[in-house]
């Protein structure tokens, strides 16, 4: 029995006298408990409250005491019959009859019933990356737990569902743009063509070709430094025998006469590059890795980005600064030769022409996960037919939204795994030919990118199937795993390319004086074939996850590509820049609508003489068209 006394002596261990007892009348929570809730009650509301009439009926008004009592009761009832109880993911619904409806709902997270009266909702768990996605509970009072794959799909599967705004475009099918229209017209040419059977297919350079997965995160910061030190040694013995210089001097001795020096762009702090914060880091070898400041003030027209080789000629007569008068950014390479490459003709008789289309990541709209950009340039295959198609991801995107929020349905591979299949079973049917019915068997290249959330995340890139990615072992020879960034040759044609978006983040950082200068696609792109590299930005953009010893070894260029295919997020093209085919087919799907992709007539000239511009170039024929 609970009397007013015993409550007394509660309030006095905390220096609070009762001048009236009648108030704990109104009181119906043992003497501890009472005392507790009091302390907490004044120290919210400040000052040194006694308890009165008033003040205990703002007290119990704000605390439910009386319903707060018999909640506590009824728990400590449930404690008692559970606290013999463990439980696991395997009976772990059965702790539901005793929390109570009243507590979980199965929109409810588990940890919100550890959270204070009155403030279930203000506490919401992050969503930190796919593989973490909020836990959700998946089985429910009169359901049998039923094992699940481990995946997101086990947390808060949603249906797919098409994509409205996909589905109600109007533009299907129209041509944006045209790379050199001849006089024929490019429909009746398509269908005028036989479909090749075959088509040969090999990289530009086996030594340069990667074609297994490495161990990646145990790069040693001496290590990539000497791979930046040999990119400039490398660049320097080129140019010195185009620019006809003897050497290369150091950056940072002092001369009265113009010297010639060679090295990296770099900037002088954290911010964007400009004309005034240019600085040119040198060799280990030439100039022991020192940098010193460029004073651009007398070139009239430059472009410049970080990590960008270039030779400069000024004076330097405090060892502190160059004065450059003059700036050469890099050499052209050669274009490939079959000759040259293998030292026989092996390529020279299957120089016939062919059609081509090419299509990037992402695949599906930003809404669904049905792909239906994808199954819509399945049936595109069915009339135009082409001889190679090249895919190049994201197939499964990182930035997707159901993704990023991991509402998806299924683990990332056996998404990946079901587009593979899809895939190859649209680019091999059965057509009629003459009255004649023929098996076409399209040859396909699949390229992987940094944005897809099954592979590996650097750069360069392994191909998919060395990554335990869930794909049929026996797939046909016709299907192609190749890596990214990588350079091939088909049919005696030379073409590079790479998935990741190397001209959007040129554009972000590169320097042009005089400002606003024209052509500014086909400038991006001459950055890339003078610098011999896929990625010449140093250092990288934030997303780009570089090994600089694999770098050095697999994604430079072997020669000059007869066609450059660059997916970027900028707008699709298709140009001749240093006699090269420059292509951006564009994205296949952008956001909730559909984007483009392109088609191309690879026709390469048998009798060509030109030493500055591909083969291909004046018969060849490249149209950009929406999906």
């Amino acid at each position: 029995m609970v009397t007013d006394e015993d409550i007394e002596r509660e309030f006095e261990e905390f220096s609070v006298s009762i001048d009236d007892l009648t108030v704990l009348d109104k009181c119906s929570l043992s003497p501890s408990e009472l005392v507790e809730e009091w302390i907490a009650h004044v120290t919210c509301v400040g000052g040194n409250q006694e308890p009165t009439l008033s003040t205990i009926g703002e007290f119990e008004r704000k605390h439910s005491l009386s319903k707060d009592k018999k909640r506590s009761r009824q728990q400590n009832v449930t404690r008692e019959d559970t606290k013999h109880l463990m439980f696991d993911k395997n009976n772990i619904d059965e702790l539901y009859p005793f929390i109570g409806p009243g507590h979980i709902t199965e929109d409810e997270d588990l940890i919100e019933c550890y959270q204070t009266p009155g403030k279930k909702n203000s506490i919401k768990r992050p969503h930190t990356t796919p593989e973490a996605p909020a836990n959700k509970r998946h089985t429910f009072v009169g359901q049998s737990p039923s094992p699940a794959l481990f995946s997101p799909a086990t947390f808060s599967p949603i249906s797919a569902t098409p994509s409205v705004k996909y589905g109600s475009r109007t533009n299907s099918g129209e041509v944006v743009f045209t790379f050199n229209p001849s006089s024929t017209d490019p429909q009746q040419l398509i269908r005028q063509r036989k479909p090749m059977m075959s088509l040969t297919i090999d990289h530009a350079n086996q030594e340069m070709a990667l074609v297994k997965n490495y161990k990646y995160m145990f790069q040693k910061q001496t290590d990539k430094a000497a791979v930046l030190s040999d990119l400039i040694d490398d660049m320097a013995e080129k140019l010195q025998a185009s620019l006809g210089v003897e050497e290369f001097s150091n950056l940072c001795v002092q001369s009265q006469e113009d010297v010639s020096v060679i090295g990296r762009i770099c900037c002088d702090s954290n911010g964007k590059l400009n004309a005034q914060s240019v600085l040119l880091e040198g060799s280990q070898e030439l100039s022991a890795g020192s940098r010193v400041k460029l004073d651009l003030s007398e070139v009239r027209q430059f472009a410049l980005f970080p990590g960008q080789v270039v030779a400069a000629e000024g004076l330097n007569s405090t060892g502190e600064k160059l004065v450059v008068n003059k700036i050469c950014t890099g050499i052209q390479l050669p274009f490939w030769s079959s000759a040259e490459s293998t030292g026989a003709d092996s390529f020279s008789k299957v120089s016939e022409p062919f059609l081509m289309m090419v299509a990037a990541g992402p695949f599906t709209t930003s809404d669904s996960l049905l792909y239906e950009p994808l199954a819509d340039l399945m049936k595109t295959l069915e009339n135009d037919r082409p001889d190679l198609l090249i895919l190049l991801g994201p197939f499964v995107d990182s930035k997707h939204d159901q993704i990023v929020n991991g509402d998806l349905e299924e683990p990332f591979e056996e998404l990946f795994r079901k587009q593979i299949t899809e895939i190859i079973k649209a680019t091999e049917k059965y057509y009629e030919f003459d009255f004649s019915v023929e098996k076409l068997s399209i040859t396909v290249v699949f390229v992987p990118s940094h944005r897809d959330v099954h592979h590996d995340f650097v750069y360069p890139q392994p191909p998919f199937f060395t990554a335990n990615v869930n794909i049929p072992e026996e797939f046909p020879e016709r299907i192609h795993f190749v890596s990214d960034p990588c350079t091939l040759i088909v049919n005696d044609v030379a073409i590079g390319f790479s998935s990741i978006d190397v001209l959007l983040h040129l554009g972000s950082e590169e320097t042009v004086c005089p400002p606003g200068s024209s052509d500014r696609l086909g400038r991006l792109v001459k950055h890339i074939l003078y610098q011999h590299s896929y990625y010449p930005l140093h250092p990288p953009a934030e997303d780009v996850n570089i090994d600089y010893e694999r770098f050095e070894k697999y994604a430079l260029l072997p020669c000059n590509p007869d066609i450059l295919i660059l997916p970027s997020d900028l707008r699709y093209f298709a140009k001749d820049t240093l006699g090269c085919v420059c292509l951006n087919p564009g994205r296949l799907a952008k956001g909730l609508v559909g984007g483009t992709y392109a088609k191309m007539w690879v026709n390469p000239s048998p009798n060509h003489s030109d030493k500055s511009s591909s083969h291909i170039l004046s018969g060849s024929l490249a149209q950009v068209i929406r999906i």
